[in-house]
């Protein structure tokens, strides 16, 4: 159960976020710019995917760095090779993971950046 201070230092952030999205854009932007963002991605950080999601079951698999996303491609095979009928989105948040991992995924793994978002709606059923 949380503590009242604990309540009360969630909703300072909640409110925070959600003042600062607005300067989201912009902040991607500047990144992108100082090369720290891949220029054909940006967009998908705001929530604008590069690909529509096919109707069925995903399976989202999430690494920050190149070193997670490259061991979690044999789990990726894995759970193809296993369940074919679902579909796999893969995201990274890095542009050096993005530039070698892309080429290391099977064919019909949808790739793309995370979406940074400051709605309490995006919460993933699960997460391991």
């Amino acid at each position: 159960m949380a503590t009242k201070s604990g309540e009360i230092v969630y909703r300072i952030y909640r409110a925070l976020t959600y003042g600062i999205s607005p300067l989201l854009r912009l902040h991607l932007q500047w990144r992108r710019f100082r090369g720290l963002e891949h220029p054909l991605r940006w967009r998908e950080r705001l929530g604008r995917p590069s690909e529509p999601r096919p109707a069925g079951r995903l399976i989202w698999f999430h690494a920050v760095s190149l070193g997670e996303g490259l061991a979690a491609i044999p789990v990726i095979k894995c759970c193809l090779e296993r369940r074919p009928d679902v579909i796999v989105l893969m995201t990274t948040t890095t542009t050096s993971a993005f530039e070698v991992i892309r080429n290391k995924l099977p064919r019909n793994v949808i790739y793309q950046g995370p979406q940074i978002s400051c709605s309490p709606h995006h919460v993933p059923v699960i997460i391991v």
